[in-house]
């Protein structure tokens, strides 16, 4: 017992680290460690770890008619798009992000006076491929419009605007966050 009192006062006894132990070399990154999600931030010249946000676990249940079962939602994915410079106002850009667990997603992005937006590349309709033509979004399968700066249908047969994605630009450059 009083070997155990003595260890546990001694200032040289390792203490769990609180923060990830990996140096934080980018503003944006982000890693998952010890089931919480920290983003590198800005504090002074110094990037370091911010407090991180716990990432909620998938709980087991009990099924039974009155119940459902918990549902695990990942976090959103942040990456970037192109250098701030590379996008010009009203002029839409298209891309294609292969790095998720899906085949490929692809974006259509456009910078407006007062925002960045992003839409997804699939018609509303049967999910062709929506292309940027001449500063318009087309489906060319069945030669359905979209407006470029909201994503709302201009002509059919699609009837639902493109799906609307969240940006954010910081260090001169662009980024779309997306849910895998």
């Amino acid at each position: 017992m009083i070997f155990a009192m003595l260890f546990l006062q001694n200032p040289f006894v390792a203490q769990a680290a609180i923060t990830p132990t990996v140096k934080c070399t980018k503003l944006g990154q982000t890693i998952i460690w010890r089931n919480r999600k920290y983003t590198c931030i800005r504090s002074g010249k110094k990037l370091l770890w911010d407090k991180g946000v716990e990432i909620p676990t998938l709980k087991k249940t009990v099924s039974t008619p009155t119940t459902q079962a918990s549902i695990y939602t990942p976090p959103p994915i942040e990456f970037l798009i192109c250098a701030s410079n590379d996008l010009k106002l009203n002029k839409p850009i298209s891309f294609q992000n292969p790095s998720l667990n899906e085949p490929s997603r692809g974006y259509i992005v456009v910078r407006r006076e007062r925002e960045i937006v992003a839409f997804s590349n699939r018609c509303t309709h049967e999910g062709g491929e929506v292309e940027v033509s001449k500063g318009e979004l087309i489906c060319f399968r069945h030669l359905s419009y979209f407006d470029a700066g909201n994503g709302h249908v201009l002509s059919g047969p699609a009837t639902r605007e493109l799906q609307s994605y969240r940006t954010s630009e910081h260090d001169s450059k662009v980024f779309v966050i997306d849910t895998p």
